[in-house]
């Protein structure tokens, strides 16, 4: 963390006003990342997890419903569902970019679908035209999985911004983050907002903590029941000074995505990335694919991991693999 980011959290501890309720940190937050998304309303959160379910909850998905996931994410998107009570149902991803598209979805539909997550896997938009215009066909909602995807966009469009509602993480390791954790759920739509609102607060309506008029001091403001998933007034403030710079970040790691995609073109049995031109490409991370029949005797993708490795270059394998091969989701018990 920067000295900005460091002074900030500083000045907010001093303040005493830590929480949502008494600062105003996180209102900030949510009204500069909504605008930055392009979408009317934000929600700050936790952490990105509690993103998706929140976005569910908003959207009535519960027992009994089907929810399509890709199997190439972080497990969050699967679990979400899972803890809403649904089903997640794996569609199979494309084997260029990585993401689910309207294909592969139409393919894994069942008559208890009600919902889509689309993943915008390291930061590579899906082909949300395609995806929103079967959603529309078949009356399905679409949830945007952002958490590796900020500053990205799709015909210019933010991502978030296309689907009904968009989840965002702040995870350590994220473009942005947030201390540790953080999340935020944004929409265009005020009827989810207002719920998700509600229920991320214990159940607090917002007409009648701001607009109601009240007979006495105190104020009854719970008029249905929820839960604690606010984020904290150190969380915002960290997250407004990373939001500050995302542009910026985006653009080196773009610079520094299109220097190791010209090195590695020259290497036979490797694949890089090719985004068209409709895809912006944040880079949350910078995916290199191996053509194993390409490669020299003896020769494996982890053996060149290693090699890497050993010469102080950073490099890794596995990463949002096929979750659906987790202990988790064997259902033969």
């Amino acid at each position: 963390f920067n000295e900005a980011q460091c002074d900030a959290v500083q000045t907010v501890l001093k303040s005493g006003k830590v929480n949502y309720w008494t600062g105003q940190e996180c209102r900030l937050f949510e009204k500069e990342f909504a605008a930055a998304v392009d979408c009317d309303h934000a929600i700050s959160l936790a952490n990105g997890t509690l993103a998706i379910e929140l976005a569910l909850h908003a959207l009535g998905i519960g027992p009994g419903d089907d929810v399509i996931v890709p199997p190439r994410t972080f497990i969050a998107t699967a679990s979400a569902v899972w803890a809403r009570g649904a089903r997640p149902i794996f569609a199979d991803v494309d084997p260029i970019n990585g993401n689910v598209s309207a294909e592969t979805i139409e393919m894994a539909l069942t008559p208890n679908t009600k919902a889509i997550i689309p993943v915008h896997i390291a930061g590579w938009p899906c082909d949300m035209d395609s995806i929103m215009d079967l959603a529309h066909d078949r009356g399905l909602f679409v949830i945007e999985d952002c958490a590796q995807a900020h500053g990205a966009t799709y015909k210019g469009q933010p991502v978030g911004s296309i689907g009904h509602l968009g989840a965002f993480s702040f995870c350590q390791d994220k473009i942005i983050t947030t201390g540790g954790e953080g999340g935020m759920l944004v929409t265009n739509r005020k009827d989810l907002w207002g719920r998700a609102w509600s229920y991320k607060d214990h159940g607090k309506d917002w007409d009648a903590v701001y607009n109601k008029e009240h007979p006495t001091i105190f104020k009854w403001t719970h008029e249905s029941l929820g839960t604690n998933w606010r984020m904290t007034e150190m969380q915002a403030v960290i997250g407004r000074c990373a939001l500050r710079e995302l542009s910026n970040w985006v653009q080196a790691r773009r610079r520094n995505a299109a220097t190791l995609d010209e090195a590695l073109s020259r290497i036979a049995g490797i694949r890089t990335e090719t985004p068209d031109v409709d895809a912006f490409h944040s880079y949350y991370k910078h995916y290199a694919f191996v053509r194993s029949e390409q490669l020299q005797a003896g020769w494996t993708r982890d053996l060149i991991v290693k090699a890497l490795q050993k010469e102080g270059i950073p490099c890794g394998s596995g990463i949002c693999c096929e979750i659906y091969e987790e202990a988790a989701f064997d259902v033969r018990d």
